[in-house]
């Protein structure tokens, strides 16, 4: 998952089209890394981030996650 988010660049598809699949798909992603990572789920975006300076998709995951802001604690 996070070689991914790291990866995803530029599609070939009309860049229009595609932006609210890609805000959708940088949620999903979100919920997957604060899932999978809990209350370091923001430091793992930013990590990615910081491997693909040019992924606007891993900036994206970055935003949602600190919008989500604290995970609640699992119960």
């Amino acid at each position: 998952m996070l070689d991914v988010i790291a990866r995803n660049g530029p599609s070939r598809h009309s860049e229009q089209a595609d932006i609210g699949k890609l805000k959708a798909d940088a949620a999903t992603a979100a919920a997957v890394l604060v899932e999978f990572y809990g209350d370091t789920a923001l430091e793992r975006a930013r990590l990615l981030e910081r491997r693909s300076p040019q992924s606007h998709f891993a900036r994206m995951v970055t935003a949602e996650i600190s919008k989500q802001g604290r995970t609640p604690p699992r119960g």
